[in-house]
């Protein structure tokens, strides 16, 4: 089969629960680890993305993205190379709401409401074409050198959801419409570099799918 003909696979997905008992908006700041239930969401993506092959797993070099990547290495077969890649990275406007409280933000942080309008528009946010960007060339390495197999690249809510939004051709303000949960993932379908199909899985889905996989082995087993 010709190379631009393979089909590969990525998982695009964001970090799991963020221990945060102050509620506060973490953006790029350091010592924000995963909970306990983050914990246990990086262990099932790790057990559903090993029945596939998975060959690499690009991240964001910020610690919840790295100790969600520890966890699904974790529970892969075989060791893989976890290159970082700032390309992944939370959104730029996360500097300006990190440490501000969510019930906090919508008057301490007033150009929230722009960014929320149309972000970009204002200094210091980016656009959702330049989220799209910046995750798309860490996809597009994928592609380049992993054809054929599954790679993982983890990332963050917005840019996600930037780049959802922008396959899907919606609108700049359609970026908060589409939600990326914690330990959610977008798995994105590549024949070549064509995109051709794309599916959301809910963390509540990938834990189904974990329990009904174990009962399947256990099953199995006896």
């Amino acid at each position: 089969m010709e190379e631009n003909e393979l089909e590969t696979t990525c998982y695009l997905t964001r970090h799991c629960d963020v221990e945060n008992p102050e509620k506060v908006l973490y953006g790029h700041l350091a010592n924000f680890g995963l909970s306990a239930k983050g914990q246990g969401q990086g262990r099932a993506l790790g057990r559903y993305l090993s029945r596939e092959p998975v060959s690499a797993i690009y991240t964001s070099p910020l610690q919840r993205a790295m100790e969600t990547t520890s966890l699904i290495v974790g529970e892969l077969a075989l060791p893989v190379p976890i290159p970082e890649r700032p390309a992944l990275v939370e959104a730029e406007f996360g500097r300006y709401l990190q440490g501000t409280k969510y019930r906090d933000v919508v008057w301490r942080k007033p150009r929230w409401w722009v960014h929320m309008v149309w972000p970009g528009l204002i200094l210091g946010d980016e656009s959702m074409r330049q989220m799209h960007d910046r995750v798309d060339t860490v996809i597009q390495e994928g592609l380049r050198d992993h054809p054929g197999t599954t790679f993982v690249c983890i990332s963050h809510g917005d840019p996600i959801q930037a780049f959802w939004a922008t396959t899907d051709r919606r609108p700049p303000w359609a970026l908060h419409r589409l939600q990326c949960a914690k330990g959610g993932t977008l798995r994105l379908r590549y024949r070549g570099a064509q995109l051709v199909e794309k599916a959301y899985l809910s963390p509540a889905e990938i834990e189904a799918t974990v329990a009904i996989q174990g009962r399947s082995r256990a099953l199995a087993d006896s």
